[in-house]
């Protein structure tokens, strides 16, 4: 127990000062809406920060990345033409029964579904989906998903109601799985042009409860909004009802977004006071649950107690700077760092060690089997001081009185690590780095300016994760393309791509991939998939150090049935698609 002695502490403090940093939520409805028990009532934190709603007014889901469409409206007013079972694999229809492409990939074809509608009644239609795509490519880049929908779209036609054909500018054998499906950060959700045509879609608020906007078609309506809160209430009707997809309308008859701020998140797990949100570190999420044993999470039980999100925690190097432009280098560094003490000291031997940016859901480690000689060969992730020493001396370098790393100058091998305040991972790798000579700095540096230093390239190193893999390692190789370098100071295209590695070898061989249907059956293909993971663990843009698991809490106080490892029917992550079957699927525990 006394290893929870200091969070326990801290969450006696927070307490306290939780009533003054977070509004108080009210059971029961304010103004004239009718009252609705806790037991009957979700009340979700969303996902991202805030110490108050943020854009109160404004319910545009193309305006602002981490705003509603991420927090709320996904899993209540708006659904999605597909969803994606990440565990499975397995792409699940909802608004569009499925899609099919031409021989080359050039042309998709989205059948529409019988019977979906509007919340006001209005057939849900190809029409729709023509609509918005143009809408986007009309208003791009100013809008989410705008720039893409142009770049990739030439062409969008409806030939009837229940069908859409798209003419994509370049093949796309993944583009429709990856644009329909797997929404995360931003997502493609169909506007109803009936409420749209007349707007325009850069500044309209689309808030408007007396007519029922934001209008979709979910099983839920907003209700209320503020600044303390956003209210959404069940409707008595649901399409998917009636077109088989689910048997009664969801459990919850209410469900409550509201703000918090990553100090007063454990507290409200513990009081009862959040059914769902934000994950939590392993060690307070394991402090929060003593005093709450109704917090569960992905596996239940620890230390590895949080599911894997497609992600893996990164050293990236600016691979445009001397001397990170030496994959020698980087093999230097890569010895130096001590994966295994770096998982049991940062992360409290929640997760794993790995050396490629490959996620552990089933999609992608059906590829890691014919590659295991591959990683094993590579000679990435072993810790060997007297390897790292063997390469710097090869490269000229001496250390000197102190023990750093110098070169012919006398000049140290000095370079900083841009990370973000909080990550626990940063002071371990600084100590190991140090102890292996070179005279490394940490550079803590809050949410805008960490993420402006990742897409402008200002920075020697950068302390951050790398997400994609989720079903193909493409997904995350392609991110090491010299398509998205960009001259120092000028922003990537994604700060997924922001290592600015160039490698001619390793371009030919994604061309080839991005063409191709990926399956780990195909031969060709998992031979391309080697070459490049052969290039990437060679020259090393950034190091791999574990897997992202994060820790989802799930209140069992008042709703129970909630995704986990034991019951895989969807993934736990509240801010992707998908995230709409858990809140379809929970019932209440009393």
């Amino acid at each position: 127990m006394s290893r929870f002695s200091n969070r326990m502490l801290w969450f006696v403090l927070v307490a306290a000062l939780v009533a003054v940093m977070m509004p108080t939520v009210a059971v029961v409805a304010q103004d004239d809406l009718p009252e609705v028990p806790r037991e009957r009532t979700l009340i979700s934190q969303g996902w991202d920060f805030y110490n108050q709603i943020p854009s109160a007014d404004n319910f545009n889901p193309y305006i602002g990345a981490l705003l509603h469409n991420r927090n709320n409206l996904h899993y209540t007013v708006y659904e999605s033409l597909f969803y994606y079972d990440y565990t499975s694999g397995q792409t699940i229809p909802w608004q569009a029964e499925g899609y099919s492409y031409n021989d080359d990939f050039t042309e998709v074809t989205i059948n529409i579904r019988d019977g979906v509608t509007w919340q006001d009644g209005e057939p849900f239609t190809a029409n729709d989906v023509v609509f918005t795509i143009n809408m986007l490519k009309a208003s791009a880049p100013e809008l989410q998903l705008a720039a893409a929908m142009n770049d990739r779209v030439a062409d969008v036609t409806a030939p009837d109601d229940h069908t859409v054909v798209i003419t994509l500018t370049r093949p796309g054998p993944r583009w429709a799985l990856d644009t329909f499906a797997l929404g995360q950060t931003a997502r493609f959700i169909v506007m109803p042009e009936h409420v749209w045509a007349d707007k325009d879609p850069k500044t309209f608020t689309n808030l408007d409860i007396e007519q029922g906007w934001p209008l979709g078609t979910g099983p839920y309506k907003l209700v209320r909004t503020g600044d303390d809160s956003v209210v959404f209430d069940r409707l008595d009707h649901w399409w998917a009802l009636d077109a088989g997809l689910a048997d009664a309308l969801p459990a919850p008859e209410r469900i409550i977004y509201v703000p918090a701020t990553v100090e007063a998140l454990p507290q409200l797990y513990i009081s009862n006071s959040l059914d769902m949100g934000r994950s939590l570190a392993v060690g307070t999420f394991e402090a929060a649950q003593l005093q709450n044993p109704n917090l569960i999470a992905w596996n239940s039980q620890g230390p590895v107690w949080g599911a894997p999100d497609g992600c893996n925690y990164r050293l990236t190097f600016n691979n445009q700077r001397p001397p990170f432009d030496d994959v020698e280098i980087h093999q230097a560094i890569d010895h130096a760092l001590d994966r295994n003490e770096i998982v049991a000291l940062a992360y409290e031997g929640s997760t794993m060690p790995t050396i490629a940016p490959l996620a552990s859901y089933s999609g992608v480690q059906a590829y890691v089997a014919p590659l295991q000689d591959v990683l094993d060969g590579s000679g990435v992730g072993v810790y060997d001081p007297a390897m790292t020493a063997s390469i710097m001396e090869s490269k000229g370098y001496t250390k000197d009185d102190e023990g750093y790393w110098i070169d012919a100058n006398g000049e140290r091998f000095a370079f900083s690590i841009v990370m973000e305040p909080n990550n626990p991972a940063g002071p371990v790798i600084v100590q190991q780095l140090n102890e292996a000579g070179f005279d490394v700095l940490a550079d803590p540096q809050q949410s805008a300016a960490f993420t402006d230093a990742a897409a402008a390239g200002t920075f020697d190193a950068h302390l951050w994760v790398h997400c994609g893999s989720t079903y193909d390692p493409y997904l995350t190789l392609e991110h090491y393309h010299s398509k998205y370098v960009v001259p120092e100071g000028e922003s990537v295209r994604s700060v997924r791509a922001y290592t600015r590695y160039s490698n001619p070898e390793m371009d030919a061989l994604l061309d080839q991939m991005e063409t191709m249907v990926p399956s780990p059956d195909n031969e060709a293909y998992v031979g391309l998939v080697s070459q490049a993971l052969e290039i990437y663990l060679r020259d090393l843009p950034d190091i791999t150090l574990a897997e992202e698991l994060q820790v989802i809490p799930f209140n069992t106080t008042y709703w129970t049935g909630w995704p986990t490892s034991e019951n895989p029917y969807t993934h736990p992550f509240i801010p992707w698609d998908g995230f709409a079957l858990a809140i379809h699927a929970i019932q209440p525990a009393q």
